[in-house]
């Protein structure tokens, strides 16, 4: 069982899109899944599925309930276990709970969704994983701080699975793959374009790689899915690019 936090080193750079969308591309390749939202002071995976739970990991971890009581099977046979609002504050013993709970759990993938930035909870939140992928921006405050976040990591022996950037505009001003890893020593697995087809999945509540299945940042996500897989990525050739390689002299 593979179990993977989410990390960045600053809020707003699309970690939890990355978590539920990456959730769902993994399903839909035959794995069995759970996205576990650990942000608990803002909680958002579950609103990224249009859910409003009764029951979430926060009152399990106040509890003697097992972590399967907040559990909830989307439509595409991915679990999701939700975060609350609730919280009033956090320690650092909640999250060594989390890991205590997880310990039954059978899954291939289990993905977390960590606080943002470089706090203490966003520290605390990678105690239950045991790989990290990183999410920033390609953006030089970003990437300062996915660095960062990297250091953090690597001191609480976690592996790090490697970086992803998301929404490249790959333009003059923006750096590129190899600078990005000399620069934050991470290996790059994925580079999500921008791509208006996640703002309006976001909108509607429902993941882009279920609502636009051929978007730029789908394709780009099933990718990254596949190679945390192991497994071959292929992709579906239009009949239009077809007739062009059979033209093609």
């Amino acid at each position: 069982m593979r179990i993977i936090a989410l990390s960045a080193g600053k809020g707003g750079v699309g970690k939890t899109t990355m978590t539920t969308n990456l959730g769902v591309a993994l399903t839909k390749r035959g794995f069995k899944v759970c996205v576990l939202d650990a942000n608990f002071t803002a909680p958002d995976l579950g609103t990224h599925f249009g859910m409003n739970p009764d029951y979430t990991i926060w009152e399990v971890l106040q509890s003697r309930d097992s972590i399967n009581d907040a559990l909830y099977e989307h439509d595409c046979g991915l679990h999701i276990i939700p975060g609350s609002s609730d919280v009033k504050k956090y320690s650092k013993d909640i999250y060594k709970r989390l890991k205590r709970k997880m310990r039954r759990m059978k899954y291939d993938f289990i993905l977390i969704d960590t606080p943002p930035g470089l706090g203490d909870d966003a520290k605390a939140a990678l105690i239950p994983a045991k790989e990290v992928i990183i999410v920033t921006n390609p953006e030089w405050t970003s990437l300062n701080n996915a660095h960062r976040m990297f250091v953090t990591a690597k001191a609480m022996k976690k592996k790090i699975t490697g970086l992803i950037i998301n929404r490249s505009m790959v333009h003059e001003y923006e750096p590129d793959g190899k600078m990005i890893h000399k620069f934050t020593n991470l290996e790059v697995i994925g580079e999500i374009p921008e791509d208006i087809t996640v703002r309006k999945s976001i909108a509607v509540q429902n993941p882009v790689v279920l609502s636009y299945p051929e978007s730029k940042a789908t394709k780009e996500i099933n990718r990254i899915a596949a190679f945390l897989g192991g497994i071959e990525y292929k992709t579906k050739t239009g009949w239009l690019t077809k007739l062009m390689k059979i033209l093609r002299f």
